[in-house]
């Protein structure tokens, strides 16, 4: 009997499988069963099982179990604990974060956990893993086909529609900004295509996701101070090692403000340990992370001094290691395979004038000493985390003569994908490059913004309209047109500026509300095909602002109302005050400086 070919073993999984099995007909219980045989199946587990297996900075010489060392109140979402996927409330989950927040880890663990469960089959993908160079449900075909299950598209279309399968997706954020949009619109047509398809998706906010309704938006908490001591505790098993620095959470407002993140905290922790000084910024906190990472080990040992293969000095070692990160991140990678790694650290090295062919003993010196960036895999290294490359990157900026800074602003500025690329490493410029980043890159962003004309006039233009809202954003509404709900898309304003951005939504939902009639006509009047698509949600419909203004030529009526309500808001003022007290400085600077 071909049932007989799934044993009935350890494990939830198997369990599945056999369902599967027996409710499968013709070739596709034939493909299942190959797809699934009993070999098969443990490479599948134990690749499970893998993904538990991970590194922390805390102790990045050593692989460790995901089990042992995941704290689960530090991942709360308004303050509950979901530790299950049934939990999360919908069959297709956003689950967003900041930096360090704990997405990529929280993933894992539901992964784990419903692979010893008898619910789902889980599938754990990181997306900075894909090659995207077919569709994504083709990527994703392939990315499982490596976990040890070869699917073509009808065991897919099986599999999907069994409602066995759950897909972890970790990383949204990580997607080339080149390719963010379409994966956005792909997974929205394998989710309409597959409801029965249950995905969860981890992302930084602002990433690309923000204008889908597919999705139900599940966000982490920051870490309240109670659960930040919980966590030191967690970390420090023994209470001489934590209770200075419980201490120092519990006396320093600014401390524990900044330390809302596992990953901050923990890095406070090794800071200060290491060091027993408290930083009063958050530039000056990261400032920290490199001198203590490099002499953090040999300081555990009296005596010890871990030999510098490359032979550079502290000072080198650090400028070297800004090149690397803002070689690397200006590439989009976090994670890399070792002829990159080589390739990074040799143009670094010309950046920093230090001597040719020392790549090889640079890997060494920086994956053993600092352990800032780690092996992942046979032939690859990533940072240990993100921010870290983006805090370093900035720093590599902020040495840049004035002009070339000139040139990464305005970049910015001008390219939407490259600002989604910076816009982490943008937030620790405002702090370290103060004047520059003021000078050209907020002011000339906030005046192109508003379309500032040569007599500081607001006009803002249409395309400058889209990029405060989102050119994918979406209302929905009911056949009447009375708005209902708005799903906004991620713009440069929505992370930079949100007061800007805010208050072109609140607008564009006042302009809308008075096109009640003509959003009827609209949905009157498109082609079927369009009505069709438009009506996604329990008899409402969910219409592309953009289309709606465009199909309808408003888009200088839509421009001339909200210029007119940015002329009534204090935001022109506040941007030409900035300018003027800029210009000031500079001149008091020329005046009193004798060079």
């Amino acid at each position: 009997m071909i049932e007989d070919i799934i044993k009935k073993a350890t494990g939830g999984l198997d369990g599945i499988v056999d369902e599967l099995v027996k409710a499968a007909k013709g070739k596709i219980k034939e493909k299942v069963s190959e797809a699934f045989a009993i070999q098969k199946l443990e490479f599948f587990k134990n690749n499970v099982s893998r993904i538990g297996q991970v590194k922390t900075i805390l102790n990045p010489d050593s692989i460790v179990d995901l089990n042992e060392i995941f704290f689960e109140e530090a991942v709360l979402f308004n303050g509950e604990k979901i530790d299950s996927f049934g939990q999360l409330g919908g069959k297709h989950i956003l689950v967003e974060g900041g930096p360090g927040q704990g997405k990529s880890l929280y993933l894992r663990k539901l992964c784990i956990r419903e692979g010893s469960g008898s619910a789902f089959i889980p599938i754990f993908i990181e997306f900075r893993n894909l090659k995207y160079e077919k569709k994504l449900k083709d990527e994703l075909m392939d990315a499982i086909c490596d976990l040890g299950v070869k699917l073509d598209n009808a065991l897919f279309e099986f599999l999907a529609e069994s409602g066995k399968i759950v897909l972890f997706l970790d990383g949204f954020d990580e997607i080339p900004n080149n390719e963010r949009y379409n994966a956005a619109r792909e997974l929205e047509t394998i989710v309409r295509t597959y409801p029965d398809l249950r995905i969860v998706v981890s992302s930084r906010p602002d990433s690309g996701m923000g204008s889908s309704f597919y999705f139900t938006k599940r966000k982490i908490s920051p870490m309240h101070i109670d659960t930040q001591v919980k966590f030191v505790n967690h970390l420090y098993k023994s209470v001489d090692q934590s209770k200075n620095i419980i201490d120092i959470l519990t006396n320093s407002h600014f401390i524990s403000d900044v330390t809302t993140t596992p990953l901050l905290l923990t890095l406070f922790t090794i800071t200060y340990n290491a060091r027993q000084f408290k930083p009063d910024s958050l530039s000056e906190f990261y400032s920290l992370i490199f001198p203590t990472m490099l002499y953090r080990h040999d300081r555990m040992k009296i005596g010890f001094e871990r030999e510098r293969k490359a032979g550079l000095t502290d000072y080198q070692m650090q400028r070297l290691f800004d090149s690397l990160s803002f070689l690397s991140l200006n590439e989009n990678n976090t994670r890399f395979p070792t002829y990159l790694f080589q390739n990074y650290l040799n143009n670094a090295a010309k950046l920093e004038r230090l001597p040719d062919n020392i790549e090889d003993l640079l890997i060494d010196d920086i994956t053993t000493i600092t352990a800032l960036i780690v092996r992942d895999g046979f032939n690859e290294y990533s940072f240990t985390h993100k921010s870290i490359q983006e805090y370093f990157a900035a720093i590599f900026i902020s040495r840049l003569s004035e002009d070339r800074k000139q040139g990464f602003y305005g970049m910015v500025i001008n390219e939407f994908d490259e600002f989604r690329k910076w816009q982490n490493t943008l937030a620790f410029l405002e702090t370290i490059d103060e004047r520059n980043y003021i000078k050209y890159f907020l002011v000339p962003y906030k005046k192109e913004v508003l379309c500032l004309d040569y007599n500081s006039n607001i006009n803002i233009n249409y395309q400058s309209l889209m990029t405060l809202i989102g050119s994918d954003s979406r209302v929905r509404v009911d056949e009447t047109g009375d708005l209902k709900e708005f799903y906004w898309g991620d713009t440069s304003s929505s992370v930079l500026y949100v007061r800007y951005s805010e208050f072109a939504k609140k607008a564009i939902g006042r302009y809308l509300v008075s096109k009640k009639k003509d959003i009827a006509d609209f949905l009157s009047y498109c082609d079927e095909r369009d009505y069709v698509n438009y009506q996604e949600l329990d008899g409402d419909f969910a219409i592309v602002i953009d289309k709606f203004i465009k199909s309808n030529n408003f888009q200088r009526e839509v421009s001339k109302y909200i210029s007119k309500e940015f002329e009534r808001s204090p935001f022109k003022s506040e941007v030409l005050n900035m300018e003027s007290e800029l210009c000031l400085s500079d001149q008091i600077t020329d005046k009193i400086l004798p060079f």
